[in-house]
């Protein structure tokens, strides 16, 4: 399991090429690279699904999704089907499952996007029931989840509250990495909107927050996206502070029960 993070960790600072080229910059020399440790016939059950959760979290991160990537890393169905103990590891793989989701199935017809915001709605389920015995550690997740079912759906009005919540509740808990992403999604949210330079304020809070977490590849790719989006030029952008956003007609503990009801 060391082996799997110190190849994650060096895809999420240095990007992918590091890990897909199979070159052993990095690399301590008795260490396999991961195609080869996966190999390993002695590779167990754990390995092998905590291998697929890295590698959907590096395609959500990279903006690397597929049809092929969400077929294959079916995390929920697999841990249930090993009937193995929910390790942290592979509860945060039905979180980043759930939010790989909701995330693609807004660009696919109603058939194949119904299929996976269904995948989605089972693993909020899950994520809703950790909640109940780890109120700290994924109140965020659960918003998150919440707002993005509801961005998948249309409900676009509805999304909103959510999505803040979820950054507010990431800051408050201290969750550096889960404010990122969330704020992120929140941006796509807001662009998608026509509110861009809330959008842009949010994108640039996600940056700064993937840096301060140490992934720095992922924050450039963030970097290209605002650029791809908002051009060279932003001068026409007003600069929003992200705790105004963030406090903006916005009832936390009215999203919070919401999320925790039935």
């Amino acid at each position: 399991m060391t082996v799997l993070l110190h190849y994650h960790a060096i895809a999420l600072r240095k990007g992918l090429h590091m890990i897909e080229s199979g070159a052993r910059v990095d690399y301590p020399d008795h260490m396999p690279t991961e195609a080869e440790f996966l190999k390993n016939k002695g590779a167990n059950i754990y390995a092998r699904l905590t291998s697929k959760i890295y590698k959907i979290v590096r395609a959500l991160l990279f903006g690397k999704l597929s049809n092929d990537i969400l077929n294959e890393m079916k995390i929920s169905e697999s841990i249930v089907e090993s009937k193995i103990v929910l390790i942290p590891v592979l509860a945060m793989g039905i979180f980043f499952e759930g939010v790989s989701c909701f995330l693609y199935s807004r660009g696919l017809d109603d058939i194949e996007k119904t299929k996976l915001i269904e995948r989605g709605r089972l693993t909020l389920a899950k994520v809703r029931s950790l909640a109940k015995h780890s109120f700290w550690n994924w109140q965020n997740k659960v918003l998150l989840l919440e707002a993005m079912e509801m961005h998948a759906m249309g409900n676009l009005d509805e999304a909103g509250p959510f999505y803040i919540s979820s950054i507010q509740s990431a800051r408050s808990h201290k969750f550096i990495q889960d404010e990122a992403i969330a704020s992120e999604m929140a941006g796509e949210y807001l662009f998608e909107l026509g509110r861009h330079s809330e959008a842009y304020t949010l994108y640039k809070h996600s940056v700064k927050c993937f840096d301060e977490w140490g992934a720095n590849a992922v924050s450039s790719r963030v970097e290209e996206d605002i650029q791809s989006k908002f051009g060279v030029n932003i001068s026409h952008l007003e600069a929003t502070n992200i705790d105004i956003i963030c406090g903006v007609s916005l009832n936390i503990e009215s999203n919070q029960k919401r999320s925790y009801e039935g």
